[in-house]
């Protein structure tokens, strides 16, 4: 996702610097505008707003505080942006660790996949300071179509945890509720009908309308085993507040087994093939 969006952020006049962790196609953000750099610290060395985009807290700390990391340099006065999913306690502790290089840090993470990263319809969860918040106004409507704050540092992730344990349990519900149409005797092409267009449809379901209707689950647009991981975080913010929502719990667990049964790497809709094996009520 953080290709399509630094695209969009060079096409929308803002001076764009990029590096990459993984060697990667950069000639569409060469042919949006955007400047190629060998490495995090020489990426932000001249940015005002330094952004990571990364799978998990620990990738964002590496690129941020390990050897040429983002920070690694002269970071005072600078404003860092982290749109990953990576926790609110990853969150607070980067903004801690910027602090003391007199940095300040906004964590947004967003909801959407690639598609929505590409056509800039992303919707940004943003937590922090409210002034620092207006300053990204203009990088954010470059890569969103709207801007939530949550509240402080920690905020946006917090948020995006929730949304996500939300989005996790309408995932299984989906998965679920189809195979157990399809064992009742109903069609494929009239239960995906029904489940795109009635009174519970979501923009989820209807992008991968298609997709469904074939069970083609591979070049995913978000992986199953990155469900995983959010649902893992959900669970564990379950735990710190001491308040468990047992139908989070069930879906999660649906969702491990996916990833065990070796779907992981498959579009995250994959998971309905976990009921291709016959289970009795209460399995």
């Amino acid at each position: 996702m953080g290709s399509p969006m630094a695209a969009n952020i060079a096409r929308s006049g803002i001076s764009t610097i990029v590096w990459n962790r993984t060697l990667h196609n950069h000639a569409p953000l060469l042919a949006a505008g955007a400047q190629l750099a060998p490495s995090a610290r020489a990426a932000a060395a001249d940015a005002d707003v330094i952004v990571t985009m990364l799978t998990g807290s620990g990738a964002v700390e590496q690129v941020l505080f390990g050897e040429d990391g983002a920070a690694s340099g002269e970071s005072a006065g600078k404003l860092f942006v982290d749109m990953s999913t990576s926790g609110p306690r990853a969150a607070r502790s980067i903004a801690a660790r910027l602090a003391d290089r007199g940095a300040r840090f906004v964590d947004a993470p967003v909801s959407g996949s690639r598609g929505p990263a590409e056509s800039g319809d992303l919707v940004v969860l943003a937590g922090g300071e409210a002034a620092d918040v207006v300053e990204l106004d203009p990088l954010f409507k470059a890569v969103g179509k709207r801007v939530i704050h949550a509240g402080p540092v920690g905020s946006g992730q917090l948020l995006k945890i929730v949304l996500n344990g939300l989005g996790c349990q309408q995932l299984v519900a989906f998965a679920g509720m189809l195979r157990l149409g399809e064992r009742a005797g109903l069609s494929r092409p009239v239960l995906v009908e029904a489940f795109t267009t009635g009174a519970f449809a979501t923009p989820a379901y209807t992008a991968k309308r298609a997709r469904v209707l074939e069970r083609r689950y591979d070049a995913p647009d978000f992986v199953l085993e990155l469900v995983e991981r959010d649902a893992a975080l959900c669970a564990e913010l379950q735990r710190e507040t001491g308040f468990g929502v047992p139908t989070h719990i069930a879906a999660h667990a649906e969702v491990s087994r996916a990833v065990e049964d070796g779907l992981g790497a498959f579009d995250l809709f994959a998971v309905e093939r976990i009921y291709d094996k016959k289970r009795r009520p209460g399995e």
